[in-house]
């Protein structure tokens, strides 16, 4: 009979690895998605094709060199899932022991990358794919008006099989954080300033992967080799105190220096021990660009775009802060 994508069976759990080749399949270390569309995965085999003397006009032979899975997650942020992946990008997860809301905090001050393993049943209950050595190449965290913070994460896997132990998928009910349900503090802050007007925001982390053979077809690891982290804002224009630090250094003609600076965005619902709490913090952005969009005769609002670098820093170049119901640290 017919599958539908959407077959209540299907879901997509994900763990990290207490190392490489050892798959994470405890159900109590794994976390179910809550997936969007956009989410998939596809096995990728390179195979080879060989025509020697003695087979005419045809290929004679064919052997497959390597075999790895590649796909993406795209999930609406909630305070249970969005760490789950955070432990494996950006990683350097800790816990302050607290509970009641839970504290945690995930940074990209380290050079450890763990492995993740992924559970995908698709479609239903048909197929039971198991992927492990999973290494994410980064992820893009946004922000639109109106709407929920969304992560997209690609990943390449360097194992794949099509059987586990059966789960019955347990999904939290926490809800996603919206681009408006802000921190008391203020829920956007440029430069260290609360700012009102941000109406967008992206960062795009981006790790460089290096894939490894050496005598199986699939890759002995897959190693993080250097990291790019891109950011973006939009907010409406009213004033030029920021396109003048930007353009001119603050002044009135250009310099040779780059400005920098910071920024943070909060969402956070709920108060006491139901708070639940998000903060993604640059603490050092180098602006490369400003635009203003195209002179529009017909008028309309003008907002003006910032974007990118976010460099090393004293701390880290990224730090995530959530606060969830996980009393318990990210650890395989």
């Amino acid at each position: 009979m017919p599958f539908s994508s959407a077959d209540p069976n299907a879901f997509v759990a994900v763990g990290m690895q207490s190392a490489l080749g050892t798959p994470q399949v405890t159900a109590a270390k794994l976390r179910f998605a809550k997936y969007m569309s956009g989410t998939g995965f596809k096995p990728e085999e390179e195979v080879v094709y060989q025509r020697e003397g003695g087979d005419g006009l045809d290929y004679g032979f064919s052997y497959k060199k390597t075999q790895k899975t590649t796909g993406q997650l795209v999930l609406a942020v909630r305070p249970e899932i969005a760490p789950q992946l955070f432990q494996l990008v950006p990683g350097g997860a800790t816990w302050d022991g607290t509970s009641g809301p839970a504290n945690h905090v995930f940074h990209t001050g380290h050079a450890s990358h763990p492995k993740g393993t992924l559970l995908i049943q698709h479609p239903g209950s048909l197929l039971s794919h198991l992927l492990s050595d999973v290494q994410f190449s980064g992820f893009t965290l946004e922000g639109q008006s109106g709407e929920p913070w969304k992560l997209t994460a690609p990943f390449v896997a360097a194992q794949m099989g099509a059987s586990f132990a059966a789960f019955v998928p347990t999904y939290y009910g926490d809800a996603p954080l919206l681009f408006h349900t802000l921190a008391p503090s203020g829920g956007y802050l440029i430069d260290g300033a609360t700012d009102t007007k941000v109406t967008s925001f992206q960062f795009q982390l981006g790790l460089g992967l290096e894939e490894l053979y050496a005598q199986t077809i699939d890759a002995d690891d897959i190693v993080v080799q250097n990291r790019d982290i891109t950011f973006t804002f939009t907010r409406r224009i009213e004033d030029a105190t920021l396109w003048k630090k930007v353009a001119m250094g603050g002044g009135i003609v250009p310099t040779t220096s780059v400005a920098t600076g910071s920024f943070q965005a909060i969402s956070m619902y709920g108060a006491a021990a139901a708070a639940r709490y998000l903060s993604v913090n640059a603490p050092l952005i180098s602006y490369d660009s400003v635009d203003f969009g195209d002179l529009d005769p017909d008028g309309k609002t003008v907002y003006e775009v910032y974007s990118g670098k976010v460099l090393h820093s004293a701390t880290a170049a990224l730090i995530f802060n959530v606060m969830n119901a996980h009393a318990s640290a990210y650890a395989p």
